[in-house]
């Protein structure tokens, strides 16, 4: 789990030297309708966050195999208006936020890797797995916000 916190704490890092050089209206205007602005991205990061911590420490301290309960993304974002909140306080929440998930992941015992977590459908993963999966979303979320392709 050294590597999943060394690379977690790596995007914290790319994620607040970049976002500052993004003008108000790249940060804001989404590229297409229906899609998230790199603001509302962002936003569901602090949400994956929220709801991964939950699950990590009711993985840590219930019985196996925990359920996983599902969020519905876009309530969240849309509830949350993301759209209209300050970025540095956003990348300010999600930084602190995952400099928390990163102590709580260095503590995580190797026998813990292997609980068992199971989502509605059946599918089971160990919570290993699901921390493992966690910072390959944020991966993927934080080039998006990156990406400087024409939208």
């Amino acid at each position: 789990m050294q590597q999943v916190c060394r690379r977690l704490y790596e995007l914290l890092e790319l994620l607040n030297h970049e976002l500052p050089t993004f003008s108000a209206a790249e940060l804001s205007v989404p590229p297409a309708p229906g899609k998230w602005s790199r603001k509302e991205i962002l936003g569901h990061l602090i949400d994956s966050a929220a709801n991964n911590h939950r699950r990590f420490v009711l993985a840590l301290t219930r019985p196996e195999p925990l359920l996983i309960i599902p969020y519905d993304q876009d309530d969240w974002v849309r509830c949350s208006g993301y759209q209209f909140s300050p970025p540095v306080d956003l990348l300010n929440l999600w930084t602190t936020y995952n400099r928390q998930l990163i102590r709580l992941i260095g503590q995580v015992p190797a026998t813990a890797h292997t609980y068992r977590c199971e989502f509605e459908n059946g599918y089971s993963v160990t919570l290993g797995w699901l921390i493992e999966d966690y910072a390959m979303h944020l991966e993927h979320h934080v080039q998006q916000i990156l990406d400087r392709t024409p939208r």
